[in-house]
């Protein structure tokens, strides 16, 4: 696996009125990388998330993805909102589909292959032919990542992927989320307000801060199923904790 920089922010500011949102941000992920990105509200990190997505365009600065522009990358970008944004008039087979009939995938068999091998993976299988309306929560949720990640994208980005889940259904979500991630080898940057689901699908812990600064805070606990039962794992959670309500210096 490749360790050069894949995504690149470069002294990114965005002003929205007379609002400054983000200022002179650094940031630069390694290809391959699990990345939390955490901060109290208000600090950006929405905006962030969708600067690099090219959803809005900075007022000053520059993000590359692989060393280009990101609309050259946007066909290996996936994005998970955090409405989901499955349609009320697809089933679960057709929402996956999706993503494939936009690329215009012509081999039909392979890209049904593939679904079926997802849905099996996302615990999708017996649902493939239901509505959003007859599925719970955490099933929706699960088709929102099975169809962000079926065309197997180098970069997800994922805006609070499991604020609306009970904490039984989120603790099942996001072991499969790190199961997929671990198995494409994504780069996944993910905006979270759960200290806990940081520490857990983060390899890098990302602190945005109000004065625009970006603490690194790489993580032991990465990728260990067994994580939530080990004492480091909530100490890891107080620190960061900590690190959040400290107040840095402006740049």
């Amino acid at each position: 696996m490749s360790n050069e920089d894949f995504v690149v922010i470069s002294d990114i500011s965005f002003q929205f009125g007379e609002q400054l949102i983000l200022n002179h941000v650094e940031l630069s992920l390694k290809k391959g990388k699990s990345y939390a990105l955490i901060g109290k509200s208000g600090a950006g990190k929405s905006t962030l998330l969708n600067l690099i997505a090219g959803f809005i365009q900075p007022s000053q600065g520059r993000v590359t993805i692989g060393g280009g522009p990101i609309k050259k990358s946007k066909g290996n970008t996936a994005f998970l909102f955090q409405d989901l944004g499955l349609f009320p008039w697809q089933t679960v087979m057709e929402a996956i589909m999706m993503p494939l009939l936009l690329k215009k995938e012509k081999n039909r068999e392979k890209a049904k292959e593939q679904i079926l091998v997802l849905l099996k993976e996302m615990e999708l299988e017996s649902l493939k032919d239901k509505y959003p309306h007859e599925l719970s929560g955490g099933q929706r949720q699960r088709v929102a990542i099975a169809r962000a990640l079926i065309s197997k994208p180098e970069l997800l980005l994922m805006d609070e992927p499991t604020s609306s889940l009970d904490s039984m259904t989120k603790e099942h979500i996001q072991q499969l989320i790190l199961a997929q991630q671990q198995k494409l080898r994504t780069t996944l940057l993910f905006v979270s307000h759960d200290i806990e689901e940081a520490v857990f699908l983060g390899e890098v812990i990302l602190i945005l801060n109000k004065n625009g600064t970006i603490q690194e805070m790489k993580n032991p606990y990465f990728a260990q199923k067994d994580a939530k039962e080990q004492l480091g794992f909530y100490e890891a959670c107080i620190e960061i904790r900590k690190s959040m309500n400290m107040e840095l210096p402006m740049k």
